[in-house]
C-alpha cells in the first residue's frame, strides 16, 4: 500500500519560492491559477482575461519576496489580482460598474447560457467592493467560509452575513435586469 505524500502549504512554498527555489514557485502558480483565472472572469472582459493573469503572475514572481504571510498567500494573489483589475479598468478610463456588456449576441450557439453569465458578471461589477470580494472568494476560488473570514480579516459570522447580503443583492439585481 503507498502512502500519499504530503503536500506543503502554500506558505511554506512561498518561503521556498523566496529562496530561490523555481520549481516551488511553480508548484504555487499551478494551485493559485484555477482560482485567479476564475476570479478575473468574474471581474473583467472575457478578452482581456488572459493578459491581466499574466500581468498578475509576473507581479506575484516580482514580489515572491517581499511576501511577508501577514495573511494567507492566496488573499495576497488575490489582492494582487484585485489591483490589476483596477488598473485595467483605469487605464482605459472607466470603472467595472459601467463597463459596457453587449447581451445580444450573433452567435446562436452562445445562446442563453452566454447571456446569463454576461448578465451575473454586469450585476457583480455594479456590487459594493465588500460584497463582491466575499463572493469572488466564495464563488471564484471555492473557499470554505472559515477561510473566507480569514481572508476578510472578520469574523466567521460576519463573513457568512455579508455573503448572505451579498447574494440578496446580486438576486435582487438580477431580478431587476430581467424585469
Amino acid at each position: 500500500m503507498s502512502e500519499r505524500p504530503i503536500l506543503a502549504s502554500d506558505e511554506t512554498l512561498a518561503r521556498k519560492a523566496q529562496a530561490g527555489d523555481r520549481a516551488a514557485f511553480e508548484q504555487l502558480c499551478d494551485r493559485v491559477l484555477p482560482a485567479l483565472y476564475n476570479r478575473l472572469r468574474a471581474q473583467l472582459p472575457p478578452d482581456a482575461v488572459e493578459d491581466v493573469a499574466q500581468e498578475v503572475c509576473i507581479a506575484v514572481m516580482k514580489g515572491i519576496r517581499r511576501f511577508r504571510a501577514c495573511s494567507t498567500f492566496r488573499t495576497w494573489v488575490a489582492a494582487i489580482a484585485r489591483h490589476k483589475a483596477a488598473d485595467y479598468y483605469r487605464q482605459r478610463g472607466r470603472r467595472p460598474q459601467t463597463t459596457p456588456l453587449d447581451l445580444e449576441t450573433n452567435d446562436p450557439a452562445a445562446g442563453d447560457e452566454w447571456q446569463e453569465q454576461a448578465m451575473v458578471r454586469l450585476a457583480l461589477q455594479r456590487l459594493p467592493d465588500h460584497y463582491q470580494e466575499v463572493l469572488l472568494l466564495r464563488f471564484a476560488e471555492g473557499l470554505p467560509f472559515d477561510q473566507v473570514a480569514g481572508a476578510l480579516e472578520i469574523s466567521l459570522e460576519a463573513a457568512k452575513s455579508r455573503y448572505r447580503r451579498a447574494v440578496a443583492a446580486i438576486a435582487g439585481q438580477l431580478s431587476d435586469d430581467r424585469d
